[in-house]
């Protein structure tokens, strides 16, 4: 089996930090492409940052149009109904596929994301999904919390834990990849890391056979 997974960034950080995380948590005999999308932005930041790395999103799934799967290893899932109208075999968001899972682990859970500008395209995000009644909260992880990134998510997850109810974390952002096993023993709670999530349904999907339904929404040309 061959999954596809597009960093819709061109930060060569953060492609190399999915592939080695998504690489170790795959089946054997499952071979992981990864790639950042040509000619996007460094980062996703907008919703123009959004346009302007689909054309190099969907190069590369014309490249790849012989994989078994599709992984947009972001959380914000750009451009993901684009890539299931163009393509046959299953097509997933890290954002999507990290909330399902966490739905099988707990009654509600909270999104910890990167910086408070990010919270509400998560909010709507969560809301398009039709998830906001299991959403406990989308919080930001905050600079004066922690003198590194994993202590900044530990306090913010105590928060969404405690204050919020959640039951289970996901973790809003691909550069947060690797961490979920390290949280999880810190909050005593199931923390989700998004590209792992993205990458373990498309290899379930993909195993099955399915394909994307061609009838109403993604019925392409």
């Amino acid at each position: 089996m061959k999954l596809l997974l597009i960093n819709p960034n061109t930060d060569a950080s953060f492609t190399e930090l999915i592939g080695r995380e998504a690489r170790k948590g795959v089946f054997p005999g499952t071979e992981i492409l990864c790639e950042s999308a040509p000619g996007a932005p460094r980062f996703i930041e907008t919703h123009k940052d959004e346009v302007l790395c689909a054309p190099g999103m969907m190069a590369l799934a014309e490249k790849y149009s012989d994989v078994d799967g599709v992984v947009i290893a972001c959380t914000c899932d750009p451009n993901l109904d684009v890539l299931r109208e163009l393509l046959d075999c299953p097509v997933v968001g890290a954002g999507e596929s990290s909330m399902l899972l966490a739905l099988t682990l707990g009654a509600r859970f909270s999104v910890l994301q990167t910086s408070e500008s990010s919270v509400q395209a998560k909010r709507e995000l969560v809301g398009k999904y039709g998830l906001s009644s299991r959403c406990a909260s989308v919080r930001p992880i905050l600079e004066d919390e922690g003198a590194n990134l994993e202590e900044r998510l530990i306090a913010a997850g105590k928060k969404a834990r405690d204050l919020d109810g959640a039951e289970v974390i996901t973790l809003g952002c691909a550069g947060f990849s690797g961490l979920d096993s390290r949280l999880t023993e810190a909050l005593g709670i199931p923390v989700v890391d998004g590209v792992l999530a993205g990458v373990k349904m498309a290899e379930a999907l993909a195993s099955r056979g399915f394909t994307t339904s061609r009838r109403g929404k993604y019925r392409g040309e």
